[in-house]
């Protein structure tokens, strides 16, 4: 996964670094951290471009400048971090909150650090930055975090764009009437999918939707039902995005299919910035003969997760979505006594 000057312009990483610390400024930072590993990856990836694997680090930005990135990895993979994010300065140090916590403190002008999550940051690496730097003021800077995250730049559009053409590939595999077993659908979805280039590709399959709407990673000689269900969840260059689709053996639940994906997509077009998205998923719902809404679900990526539900019918929130801003929705139907489920990216007003 070495960097591309094509995909990734280096001057779309050194924007999002300003546009992250002219955040800060606002708020009163001079400096934040920013943890990543395997699970959360994506906050770091916006940042540098860099994706761990089975390994973790800390990044550390300031108030003017590159950020450093400071891993307990050796020097010896030092090039190939390097070679996948060509932004600022690496080190190498088994403990690496304790190395930054030092080059923080040896700094008058900072008096307050921002930690991503802080909830969340490792409880060794924080005790380490704390020790190192005893006088700063650490506060919580996941709202400051998200803000300066929530609009897709046309960067970060065009690897999403890449994403979803893979995984939509991908799930072209699903033959209905030549696939029996659903451990070895997920393996040829799989297998496409990593083909055309995703560094990661999760399959889960609810194979029998009468009985059970849930995903799972599916067992090799687990049969499918006449009406099942695929989600591919697939990451390029650190882009992830959620695809779902249901697939119906009988002539019945295919029409039901079809007409359901016809007006999944036309909701993907539709949908505006600055309402609330459940309403408008209801009326969406309310203008499809014979649809019952069961869920919806809308994931973003705001902080270190790549996907995070940001709203849903189970979520206790509304959420007004912006221009611009990245989306995974799913939604769940009955539709003339069919169980449906979509899942699908879009950017809000289009681009995607």
């Amino acid at each position: 996964m070495r960097w591309d000057a094509q995909e990734l312009p280096i001057g779309a990483l050194r924007e999002r670094i300003g546009c992250l610390q002219g955040a800060m400024e606002r708020d009163g930072l001079q400096a934040m951290l920013l943890y990543t590993n395997l699970v959360r990856p994506s906050a770091v990836s916006y940042l540098t471009g860099f994706t761990p694997y089975w390994s973790e680090g800390i990044l550390l930005v300031g108030c003017n400048g590159q950020p450093t990135f400071a891993t307990a990895l050796s020097k010896r993979v030092a090039d190939w971090i390097r070679s996948v994010s060509p932004l600022g300065e690496i080190v190498n140090d088994p403990r690496p909150g304790a190395v930054l916590g030092q080059r923080v403190a040896a700094d008058a002008a900072v008096k307050r650090v921002g930690i991503l999550e802080l909830d969340a940051f490792p409880a060794g690496s924080y005790d380490d930055f704390v020790s190192a730097a005893p006088a700063l003021e650490l506060v919580d800077a996941t709202q400051l975090f998200a803000g300066v995250r929530r609009g897709a730049d046309a960067a970060e559009r065009r690897l999403l764009a890449r994403a979803n053409v893979i995984a939509g590939a991908a799930m072209d595999q699903v033959d209905v009437a030549a696939t029996d077993e659903a451990g070895s659908l997920a393996g040829c979805i799989e297998q496409q999918a990593r083909l055309d280039g995703a560094e990661e590709a999760y399959i889960a399959i609810a194979p029998d939707l009468a009985s059970d709407r849930r995903m799972i990673r599916a067992a090799p000689a687990l049969a499918l039902a006449d009406r099942f269900a695929v989600r591919a969840s697939v990451a390029y260059k650190g882009h992830w995005i959620r695809r779902t689709r249901t697939f119906a053996k009988d002539a019945a639940g295919r029409a039901a299919v079809a007409r359901g994906n016809d007006w999944f997509a036309e909701v993907l077009q539709s949908l505006a910035a600055d309402k609330p998205l459940g309403e408008q998923i209801a009326g969406q719902v309310r203008a499809l003969a014979g649809a019952d809404l069961k869920s919806w679900m809308a994931e973003s990526c705001l902080g270190s997760y790549p996907l995070q539900v940001i709203a849903g019918s189970r979520a206790p929130r509304q959420d007004f979505p912006a221009t611009g801003e990245f989306l995974v929705l799913t939604i769940e139907l009955s539709l003339d006594g069919t169980p449906w489920i979509g899942a699908a990216p879009l950017i809000v007003g289009g681009g995607l």
